[in-house]
């Protein structure tokens, strides 16, 4: 498998379950956020995340 191959599998994969991506970005960020605080720009950044992503 090429690099190629194994993105277009990810976005797939990622598109297929766009619900459960979006859920583990944004247990991500509150994570991150309890941790360094920042929320506000911890939230922009994982809606960014969510918006590049398919199915988002």
């Amino acid at each position: 498998m090429n690099f190629d191959e194994i993105k277009n599998k990810a976005m797939d994969l990622a598109e297929e379950h766009h619900e459960k991506v979006d859920q583990g970005v944004d247990a991500a960020a509150k994570a991150v956020a309890g941790k360094f605080g920042h929320e506000e720009q911890i939230e922009s950044v994982a809606d960014k995340i969510k918006d590049i992503l398919p199915g988002g």
